[in-house]
């Protein structure tokens, strides 16, 4: 009888856990999902009809649904392709062990809604410019016709920007006009009438080009968008001049859809007011600085090329990007200063052409006077390369083709002025932090808490963009409002000491909760 009764008090107790963790089951993933998925995966976006952000219900296409797993595990969902143990960025998106074994339980499951009223709201995302009202606004001329035929389209478009006198530009923000057709877009600014020309040997509006302006055209880079970027002013004052009469061209990547559509995509130009601005420079550093020459890949093998460049002044580094073509297996790059220190720069493990991203950094880099920037790539041209265009493989070279290679990547710097470095351009993952430039960081902002693990005192920093009406919560992992707490409602940044003493060791969530947002961090506490 003993014996009966724990049973059916085992079979209680896993009933009861079962229905426990069925009720938290949305709740532990939707985060997860939400700061890493849906900013592509939502109506009107490139991952439209694979991933439903408004709620739970992930099952608008059951056969991709079943493979997420698959995908989260393997590292292809979401596309973050730099090391972050090398180097961190802004807008990172990476998945811990726990959230991809909380995707896959879920999952497996077959995505139990649990209690949704324990779920954090959806984010909200604007429908016009994230940044401001722009003061140019610069739009195709006419629709792209995309066929539809399931194959990858590069096509190239010429935007005048009509300008009467030249005129300094503090941030550009392109605008998908179909965001479920567009991949991702590059940036340039025309000064001649090149674009013009190669726009004017073909028939239709825009031009093809795979590895970038297309050959002939005299492109400056100036920047890149794909789905989930987060447009940015530059930092500390920074502009590109845009001379009178010069041309915008955008270079978009449209995805291989299997229906026919089109696209008519803008860019919003900001113009600065700054009394004192600090001109950009985007270095394009390629081939010519190979040290082991010549530029090319041969047949049936795997191999590795290294670049130097010697940095030609004092400069703040804030962004990078570095492109290969579908050879390309990885790339890393490095600086080595006057006296010997080494700043990692960027490692990307496993190359992605479809997944190009101009990476910011949180802070800017002090790139003295004597530093040398290193590059490694390397090509993989076997056939155990799924993207190797050519089968069987061949000898591939330098080119702007498809079937060509590049050995390229661009530096985004200012010139130096002392205190670059402690500057705080935005971050949601620094432990502590520096007001944010005015300008840069338009939303509240909280960072991660510190320490963490911690069992005294934890300091929870954030950003106000203005006094604004605020409120820190903490919670239990089951949703219990555990405390709230007033804090200061000023502008800037501002420092809120927790005491977690009393704590009990496990993990919990302080939210910053604001009229316009909600940022939530985790915090563990640990005796």
């Amino acid at each position: 009888m003993r014996k009966f009764l724990r049973c059916c008090f085992s079979l209680f107790t896993l009933t009861l856990l079962s229905e426990f963790v069925f009720s938290q089951a949305w709740k532990d993933v939707a985060s997860i999902f939400y700061d890493n998925c849906t900013t592509c995966h939502r109506p009107g976006e490139i991952g439209d009809g694979y991933l439903n952000a408004t709620g739970y219900s992930l099952l608008t296409n059951s056969s991709y649904f079943y493979s997420i797993p698959s995908y989260v595990n393997s590292g292809l969902m979401p596309p973050w392709k730099a090391d972050p143990n090398y180097h961190h960025f802004l807008d990172e998106r990476i998945l811990s062990q726990n959230d991809k074994d909380a995707i896959t339980n879920w999952v497996n499951a077959g995505a139990p809604a649990g209690d949704t009223s324990l779920a954090p709201q959806p984010p909200v995302f604007p429908t016009g410019s994230q940044i401001g009202t722009p003061d140019l606004v610069l739009t195709m001329a006419q629709p792209h016709q995309i066929i539809g035929n399931g194959i990858d389209d590069y096509e190239c478009f010429v935007l005048p920007t009509n300008l009467l006198q030249d005129q300094d530009i503090s941030a550009l923000e392109f605008r998908a006009g179909n965001g479920a057709a567009v991949h991702h877009v590059f940036m340039y600014l025309v000064k001649d009438s090149s674009a013009v020309y190669a726009d004017e040997q073909t028939p239709e509006y825009g031009y093809p080009s795979f590895g970038g302006a297309g050959e002939g055209v005299h492109a400056d880079f100036l920047g890149l968008y794909a789905p989930g970027m987060v447009p940015r002013f530059y930092p500390a004052h920074g502009i590109v001049t845009f001379p009178a009469g010069s041309f915008l061209l955008i270079q978009i990547h449209y995805a291989p859809l299997t229906y026919p559509t089109t696209d008519q995509s803008s860019v919003n130009l900001f113009f600065s007011n700054y009394t004192d601005p600090r001109q950009v420079k985007a270095t394009r550093v390629g081939e010519g600085y190979i040290t082991n020459p010549p530029f090319k890949i041969n047949a049936y093998e795997v191999d590795t090329f290294y670049s130097e460049y010697p940095v030609d002044g004092d400069y703040s580094l804030f962004a990078i990007a570095p492109h290969q073509h579908l050879l390309g297996k990885s790339f890393r790059i490095f600086a080595v200063t006057s006296t010997d220190d080494t700043l990692p720069l960027i490692s990307i493990p496993q190359w992605d052409f479809h997944w190009q991203l101009l990476y910011s950094y949180p802070f800017m880099i002090h790139l003295q006077p004597g530093t040398v920037v290193h590059a490694v790539a390397v090509y993989d041209n076997t056939t155990n390369n799924p993207n190797n265009p050519n089968n069987p493989p061949v000898e591939v070279h330098y080119g702007e083709g498809s079937t060509d290679e590049m050995f390229k990547y661009l530096i985004c710097t200012l010139n130096y002025v002392p205190g670059d470095e402690t500057l705080v351009i935005d971050s949601t993952w620094h432990p502590v932090g520096i007001p944010p430039i005015d300008g840069i960081v338009s939303t509240p902002q909280l960072y991660d808490c510190f320490p963490n693990p911690a069992n005294n005192i934890v300091a929870i920093t954030y950003y106000l963009p203005y006094a604004m009406k605020c409120s820190l919560k903490v919670y239990d992992i089951f949703g219990r409002l555990l405390s709230t707490n007033t804090v200061s409602e000023t502008s800037g940044l501002n420092r809120f000491d927790l005491d977690v003493s009393k704590f009990i060791v496990g993990h919990y969530l302080v939210s910053l909760q604001t009229n316009i947002l909600t940022v939530t961090k985790p915090l563990v506490v640990e005796r």
